[in-house]
């Protein structure tokens, strides 16, 4: 590898020779991607699954439940086990893994149909595509990310993220109440008046459905008002992504922990308290805001994030990577 890149740097091929190159390969890569995915959007229309099913996309975690389960005594309590447990979490995993491609694949076609766009000619890892800067005719990677905006990005901003010029984060986190916390603490006050359950480990639309359910008008304004507040929230960070691109890098999981550039394309309810993954299958009108930003993009839209990463100790260090970002609501 090391020859071949020695190769390539002492040649007479030069970057806009390379460029020119791209670019006449664009046509038929355009070309061939769209043949590939012609009537692949109806599917999505049909498919109803917004859920993966499976943490962390590791199948192999039930079947190793399934396996080294020793209470069932019989093939017919194990074939009963299969059926009725692991095959329909397994059937919605690969649903909902074929909805979340393909939703990928279709979007894609917006990125490498712009000028603006440098496109991959073939798979590189973490790099999806190029974007040519106007300034200092630069040239920048980008891995590009789908998400949805994680209820515990709400649970922060609710405290309070105020920038910072300096250090090893763009953020501090202030001591507000978080999101979470005032939804329980509501809950818990009204809970004997309502003859509410204990909440456990419910979500905080479990908990919003639980005291909708009652009719009590005291509970109905209190949702009303946190619905306002979850608009509020969404509305300001759509206004400035800064903050949002450094949640997704500052906690993101150790797992897939990765210090690339980014293109974020999020996702989010404006009054609802689930996650925005269902509005993935938008593909037109993210389509547009993708292609509007493309249009008009400048160097200063591209984000430097700072940012201290500590949820493990092998990675646990002072990061910076460069964003783009925008975000499709509803």
């Amino acid at each position: 590898m090391r020859a071949l890149t020695r190769a390539a740097y002492e040649s007479a091929v030069t970057v806009d020779g390379l460029l020119d190159y791209i670019e006449q390969q664009r046509t038929e890569l355009v070309s061939s991607r769209r043949n590939e995915l012609n009537g692949l959007e109806h599917i999505l229309e049909d498919n109803p699954v917004v859920n993966c099913g499976i943490r962390n996309d590791k199948v192999d975690d039930i079947v190793k439940q399934l396996v080294r389960n020793k209470e069932m005594k019989s093939f017919e309590e194990l074939e009963e086990m299969v059926t009725r447990s692991v095959m329909p979490r397994i059937r919605q995993y690969i649903l909902w893994s074929y909805y979340n491609q393909t939703a990928n694949d279709l979007i894609e076609m917006y990125f490498i149909s712009h000028p603006a766009v440098i496109p991959t000619l073939r798979k590189i890892h973490d790099i999806d595509f190029f974007l040519y800067t106007d300034a200092g005719n630069e040239i920048i990677p980008f891995d590009l990310k789908f998400t949805h905006i994680s209820d515990a990005y709400f649970d922060l901003f609710s405290k309070g993220l105020t920038p910072l010029e300096a250090g090893h984060d763009d953020f501090l986190i202030g001591n507000g109440i978080e999101e979470i916390k005032e939804i329980k603490a509501y809950y818990s006050k009204r809970k004997a008046a309502l003859s509410l359950p204990n909440y456990g480990s419910m979500s905080k639309k479990d908990l919003l459905d639980t005291l909708s359910k009652t009719g009590d008008p005291g509970a109905a304004g209190f949702i009303r008002a946190m619905e306002q507040k979850r608009s509020l929230a969404v509305e300001q960070t759509a206004r400035d992504l800064r903050a949002l691109e450094w949640w997704n890098y500052k906690f993101q999981g150790e797992r897939l922990f990765c210090n690339n550039n980014r293109f974020f394309v999020f996702l989010a309810w404006k009054e609802r308290f689930t996650d925005g993954r269902e509005l993935k299958g938008r593909i037109h009108e993210i389509g547009r805001i993708i292609t509007t930003l493309l249009d008009c993009f400048s160097s200063g839209d591209i984000h430097t994030i700072r940012y201290h990463y500590d949820k493990e100790a092998g990675l646990s260090g002072n990061y910076t990577a460069r964003t783009l970002s925008t975000i499709y609501c509803e």
